[in-house]
C-alpha cells in the first residue's frame, strides 16, 4: 500500500511539473516557436499603409481586415483579425479623442472610460498607464466587461496623436483566451511605426 501511495505521489508530482512547463511554454515564444498543447511556428508579417502613414507587425495567425464592406465607419484604417474568429484581433482608427497627455493617469482614464463604465455591465479597469508609441506620448488602458450573453470580454486601448491625427488602437478577445494572445497584442502595439513613405513600397 505504501509503495502504491509513493507511486501515485510521484505521478502527481511529475504531472504537476509537466503542467508547469506546458503553461510556461504556452506563455512564451521559444526560439520562434509557440507551444500551446501543440507546436506552432511563430511567423511575422508587416503591414504598410499610406494616408495615413502607418506600419506594424502581426503574427500570421491573423489576417489583414481592410473593411472592404465599410462595416466599421469612416475612422477605421485597418485591422488584424484571427482567421478562425474575427472577434479576436486589433483595429487602427483615426477617430480617437484629442487627449492632453500631460494630465494625470486617473484623469485620462476617466476621460476615456467614464461613459463606458456607466453603460457596460460589470465594467472593470485592469490597468492604465502612460506609454510611448513610436516615440510619441500615448495612453494605454485595459479593461473588461460582460457582453450581452454574459461572456467577459477583455480589451486594451491605446491613444496617440501623429500629424494632427488622433489614433485610437484597440486589441481584444474573450477574457479566458486573452493570455494566449497577449504577446501578439503587445507585439502589435510595440511595432507601430508612423515613418512610412512611398519608397517603402518599391522593391
Amino acid at each position: 500500500m505504501k509503495s502504491s501511495i509513493k507511486v501515485l505521489i510521484g505521478i502527481l508530482i511529475t504531472l504537476f511539473i509537466i503542467s508547469g512547463f506546458l503553461y510556461y511554454f504556452s506563455q512564451n515564444d521559444m526560439f520562434g516557436w509557440r507551444f500551446n498543447f501543440q507546436l506552432q511556428q511563430v511567423e511575422i508579417k508587416e503591414y504598410k499603409g499610406l494616408a495615413p502613414n502607418i506600419k506594424f507587425e502581426y503574427s500570421t495567425i491573423f489576417e489583414i481586415d481592410g473593411d472592404i464592406q465599410n462595416k466599421y465607419g469612416e475612422g477605421y484604417v485597418v485591422g488584424i483579425k484571427l482567421k478562425t474568429d474575427n472577434r479576436t484581433g486589433c483595429d487602427v482608427r483615426i477617430d480617437g479623442p484629442k487627449l492632453d497627455y500631460s494630465k494625470k493617469i486617473d484623469e485620462l482614464a476617466q476621460e476615456i472610460t467614464g461613459e463606458m463604465s456607466k453603460n457596460a455591465k460589470d465594467f472593470k479597469i485592469i490597468s492604465k498607464e502612460k506609454v510611448l508609441i513610436d516615440g510619441k506620448d500615448a495612453f494605454k488602458v485595459s479593461f473588461s466587461f460582460l457582453d450581452p450573453i454574459g461572456a467577459r470580454v477583455q480589451l486594451e486601448q491605446v491613444f496617440v496623436s501623429n500629424n494632427n491625427l488622433n489614433y485610437f488602437m484597440i486589441c481584444g478577445t474573450g477574457e479566458q483566451q486573452y493570455d494566449f494572445f497577449r504577446k501578439d497584442f503587445e507585439a502589435f502595439f510595440n511595432s507601430i511605426d508612423f515613418n512610412v513613405n512611398e519608397s517603402d513600397f518599391i522593391k
